[in-house]
């Protein structure tokens, strides 16, 4: 028989019988590094290979708060307020003792800012930025990633603690979400938060319609003609008319009504929609039978406030 594997065999079977050899009785750490946020709370557990210990316990330059059971005993530390903080579990096993070692580290993540820079306004250069904090330690720059992304944004990434994405304002964009994403990445794990925000896309006044049901009448018809106007905010209306005679506004000033209109009455009726961005307009010509229609000076009718129906 070979020497060598009778020898082996043997001193396998010693460690096997009582009496043996064992291998030496150890305790370990979970888990291993721990990363937690800076004044939370951490459980940590600590376990040993062997039950015959006859200390097992935690060493910390901090309040503990131990938990035991068979082969174990936990560490709870309710507030973190160190940034690292080594700590050691150990094991008394007869005249053998045993030490693992772990030290904390501490972090803080804030959740990112969205600036909307100025007014946002419709066929205009806006800019969105992202802004987001992060420490660590050792106080390195952390290894911070943002993303910018939806509400009609072209998307923007970027290391580090701010990102800026520029566009041209659309007026469909008005009221759509635009969410930043902060990715940290720690040691052997990543956090990540995040925040929305909504875009307020203002508008000069847009897609200005005019309409008359006809734009050809007969002395003594009734006239009207209505104005809308699409803006953020809403256009407030007025008129441009060929005359004041007999008039009527409804509706808040957006429809020109004419009881029994006259030839007087016939001409281009102008509206114009303003707001604080900007100004719109649009036209139709009435002409009344058995004339031809020649441009007449245009008085402005400017409304009053309240809306309602009024009459000049």
């Amino acid at each position: 028989m070979d020497p060598c594997r009778s020898w082996g065999a043997m001193a396998l079977l010693c460690l096997l019988l009582p009496g043996g050899h064992p291998s030496p009785c150890r305790v370990s750490i979970s888990p291993e590094e721990p990363m937690v946020e800076f004044g939370t709370s951490l459980l940590l557990n600590c376990t040993s290979s062997c039950r015959n210990y006859s200390r097992l316990s935690w060493e910390v330059s901090t309040t503990k708060i131990e938990t035991r059971g068979p082969g174990w005993v936990s560490l709870s530390i309710t507030n973190v307020t160190d940034w690292s903080l080594e700590l050691h579990c150990f094991g008394v096993f007869g005249e053998q003792r045993d030490i693992a070692t772990t030290t904390i580290h501490a972090y803080r993540f804030s959740p990112p800012q969205i600036d909307l820079e100025g007014d946002t306004v419709a066929g205009k250069e806006a800019r969105v930025t992202c802004n987001a904090s992060a420490q660590v330690f050792p106080p390195d720059p952390p290894n911070l990633h943002l993303t910018l992304w939806g509400g009609g944004l072209p998307p923007g990434t970027q290391r580090g603690p701010s990102v800026t994405v520029s566009f041209t304002a659309q007026p469909e964009q008005h009221g759509q979400e635009v969410t930043c994403e902060a990715v940290l990445q720690l040691r052997h794990r990543t956090v990540n938060t995040s925040a929305t925000a909504t875009l307020w896309v203002w508008a000069a006044p847009h897609d200005v319609w005019v309409w008359a049901p006809r734009t050809a009448f007969t002395a003594g018809d009734n006239l009207t003609v209505m104005c809308r106007a699409e803006g953020n905010p809403p256009p407030w209306l007025h008129w441009e008319l060929p005359t004041n005679a007999s008039l009527q506004l409804r509706d808040g000033g957006t429809t020109v009504t004419i009881p029994a209109a006259q030839r007087a009455h016939s001409g281009t009726y102008r509206c114009l929609a303003k707001n604080r961005f900007g100004t719109g307009a649009a036209s139709v010509d009435i002409l009344f039978q058995g004339e031809e229609w020649h441009p007449v000076p245009r008085r402005r009718w400017v409304p009053q406030q309240g809306g309602g129906t009024g009459r000049v």
